[in-house]
């Protein structure tokens, strides 16, 4: 099979899955993943055989994409803030809202802060703010499997950010503080499910997006009462936020003394990050 006849054959098998300009770009994605080739070599290429081996591969990735798994899993990395993070099914994949959350830190801060990522996930902001902040980062998630994963990405880029296993919503006894905590913790809304696109529910995992149904802010909660103890003065604490809870985040920050707390607004003019700061 030519590269050209496998083109048709993947838009036949895909189109009747997801609109033509996601297949176009699930196409990209996978030959350059599996086939290591640019674009433009697609096109230059166009009537060259595909090695059986490599078409093998190639209808392996077909079959799980027609499930709906995620390219990013399929691929097994996203680039997030220009660092290459190992993604698999134990870790959300990292969105461009929280890119944002990064950028937005980096314009507000001073170089060499010491931080603390709560949640931290596939460590995509804990990697992201020591590439461009020079931050020396300890970065916390309750699941081993993330851990185990981000770890993996800590040695193929050769970063410094430290891991630790800890569930914020447990008792944490330890005497450090920083100069910032930031978190993106689970915060879909047990109500939002429905809502939810079902490649998401299907295949990333419930206990990196859903919050309790008892308590739509458990985890700010904690992280904010933690945070009064472990910041230093002035320290700031960066979120990213579900607007639907905002309000009930914003009035929990002034009950525990926060101050100049400033909510930003995404790309889609959501209401999605949120700095607030310690008093001196």
């Amino acid at each position: 099979m030519t590269h050209k006849e496998f083109r048709l054959f993947f838009d036949k098998k895909m189109s009747v899955i997801y609109p033509k300009a996601e297949v176009d770009s699930l196409y990209a994605k996978l030959i350059e993943f599996a086939l290591n080739m640019s674009r433009a070599e697609m096109i230059l290429k166009s009537d060259q055989i595909i090695e059986k081996h490599s078409l093998i591969k190639l209808l392996e990735y077909i079959t799980r994409l027609k499930k709906k798994e995620p390219i990013q899993y399929i691929i097994g990395q996203v680039n997030f803030a220009e660092v290459a993070v190992n993604v698999n099914n134990n870790v959300f994949i990292p969105r461009p809202e929280t890119e944002s959350l990064v950028y937005w830190i980096k314009a507000q801060e001073q170089q060499n802060p010491i931080i603390l990522d709560i949640c931290t996930g596939s460590g995509c902001i804990a990697f992201a703010l020591e590439k461009h902040l020079n931050a020396k980062v300890n970065a916390w998630d309750v699941s081993h499997n993330a851990l185990q994963l981000a770890k993996q990405t800590a040695k193929s880029i050769g970063s410094a950010v430290n891991f630790s296993k800890v569930d914020i919503l447990s008792t944490v006894n330890i005497d450090q503080k920083w100069d910032i905590i930031v978190s993106n913790p689970p915060y879909v809304l047990e109500e939002e499910r429905s809502e939810i696109d079902c490649n998401v529910l299907h295949h990333e995992p419930d206990l990196a997006l859903f919050t309790s149904a008892d308590d739509s802010i458990q985890f700010y909660r904690a992280i904010i009462q933690f945070a009064a103890k472990h910041l230093c003065l002035g320290g700031r604490l960066y979120f990213e936020l579900n607007p639907k809870t905002i309000e009930q985040v914003v009035s929990f920050l002034k009950l525990m003394k926060f101050v100049d707390i400033v909510v930003q607004n995404d790309m889609r003019n959501n209401a999605r990050m949120l700095v607030a700061k310690t008093k001196k």
